[in-house]
């Protein structure tokens, strides 16, 4: 070995070395922290739409058979800013979108959609953006109609 030279690293070397190290390890924080917060969305949609697709199975069913009057929405009981859809007082799903209005002045049908007897069109809102809406037709309201003969 020569006098007065060194072997190892330069402090400018460790320097570089260290903050190329830095934006590595926050790149990689930072793509954890995005996959939990994606993660944590996909979890929540599932959850709205497994309530959702359970609550339109059930209106359907209970209006289908003239049974609309069991459903109310009221106040939830997980959170102050949202509603819950009730049937027979016994809540249902949670998590409607109350909005600046009260639960009682949210609308779940109406009932004189397009003037046609029976026939309701159901809307549930889960926020500002998120509002799904369908129609359902009272079975006891259908009228059988007879179809022309054809080819006579």
């Amino acid at each position: 070995m020569r006098k007065g030279c060194a072997a190892g690293f330069t402090l400018v070397e460790m320097m570089v070395a260290l903050v190329i190290g830095s934006v590595i390890i926050l790149g990689a924080g930072q793509l954890v922290l995005s996959l939990f917060t994606t993660f944590e969305r996909v979890e929540t949609l599932s959850r709205q739409q497994e309530a959702l697709i359970f609550a339109t199975q059930a209106l359907t069913r209970d209006i289908r058979h003239g049974q609309a009057h069991r459903y109310d929405i009221s106040d939830s009981l997980a959170d102050d800013a949202t509603c819950a859809l009730r049937r027979d007082a016994q809540p249902l799903i949670e998590g409607l979108h109350k909005g600046h209005r009260g639960c009682s002045a949210i609308e779940l049908w109406d009932k004189s959609n397009q003037g046609v007897p029976g026939l309701y069109r159901v809307t549930l809102e889960f926020d500002d953006r998120r509002r799904f809406s369908w129609h359902v037709m009272q079975r006891d309201q259908v009228v059988s109609r007879t179809l022309p003969e054809v080819g006579r």
